[in-house]
C-alpha cells in the first residue's frame, strides 16, 4: 500500500518533468493535480476523500497517470470507515479535430479499507474507459468518459462471507477553466458511483459523486 509520502512525491516528480508553460488551446498531459472528492452515497451515508495525482503524456499521443486517495466514510449510526489507495492508468489521447482528442484507457486500481475493531476490507480491479476530450477555448474545456469497472471486493472484515466481484459501468462529464496558461480548476461529475477521473470505485461508493481539483500543467508531451 502506498503512503502519503509517495503521493506527495509523484506529484513532485511530474513537476521536474514538465519542461515549459502550456500554451492557449492546449490539451497538454503532463501535469500535477489536488483533488478532493465529495460522494453522497446512500441515505445513511456520506464519503469525503482527497487525493494526489501527476500524469505524464509522451509519443505524442499516450498517457500515464499515478494517482493516491485517502478517504473517509462517515455512516449516520457514528460509525467511521478509512480507505486509502492507488489507481494506475495508462491511455492514448488521438486528435480527432484540431481541438478534440479521442481518449481510450485502461486502469488497475488497489484499495484498502479501514472499519475499525477488525473490520477491514479491500477491493482490486481494473477498468477500460472511452471519451473525448475536446478545447472550447484557451480558457474552457469540456470532457467525458465512460468507464466500465470489474473489481473483487474483500468484505470478510465486515462479517460477510468473503470475496464479492462488482460490474459497473460509470460515466463521467467534466469541465476545466484555465486561470493562466499552467494553472486551472475542473469539476468532475460521475453518475453511477465510482468513476475514473473521481479515482473511487463503485465497489465500495453507491450514488454519484463530485470532484474538485486543481492542476499545474506543462508543455507537451516528456518525449516524441
Amino acid at each position: 500500500m502506498m503512503t502519503k509520502g509517495m503521493g506527495i512525491a509523484l506529484l513532485s516528480a511530474a513537476a521536474l518533468l514538465g519542461g515549459a508553460a502550456a500554451q492557449a488551446g492546449e490539451l497538454p498531459w503532463t501535469y500535477g493535480e489536488v483533488g478532493y472528492t465529495k460522494a453522497p452515497g446512500t441515505e445513511d451515508f456520506d464519503t469525503d476523500a482527497y487525493d494526489l495525482k501527476a500524469s505524464i503524456g509522451f509519443l505524442d499521443k499516450w498517457h500515464s497517470s499515478l494517482q493516491y486517495i485517502d478517504g473517509t466514510t462517515d455512516f449516520d449510526s457514528g460509525s467511521d470507515d478509512d480507505f486509502d489507495g492507488w489507481r494506475l492508468v495508462v491511455g492514448a489521447h488521438p486528435q480527432l479535430t484540431p481541438d478534440t482528442q479521442l481518449v481510450t484507457e485502461i486502469s488497475y486500481f488497489d484499495y484498502n479499507y479501514d472499519g475499525g475493531e477488525g473490520s477491514d476490507g479491500g477491493a482490486d480491479g481494473f477498468g477500460l474507459g472511452l471519451g473525448l476530450r475536446h478545447s472550447l477555448s484557451d480558457k474552457a474545456e469540456l470532457s467525458a468518459l465512460a468507464t466500465y469497472t470489474q473489481a473483487n471486493f474483500d468484505d470478510s472484515g465486515f462479517g460477510s462471507s468473503g470475496n464479492t466481484d462488482v460490474y459497473s459501468t460509470v460515466v463521467e462529464v467534466g469541465g476545466r477553466y484555465n486561470w493562466m496558461p499552467n494553472l486551472s480548476t475542473g469539476l468532475t461529475v460521475s453518475l453511477g458511483g465510482g468513476g475514473a477521473g473521481a479515482g473511487l470505485e463503485s465497489s465500495f461508493l453507491g450514488g454519484n459523486l463530485a470532484r474538485f481539483d486543481v492542476r499545474w500543467s506543462f508543455l507537451g508531451d516528456v518525449s516524441k
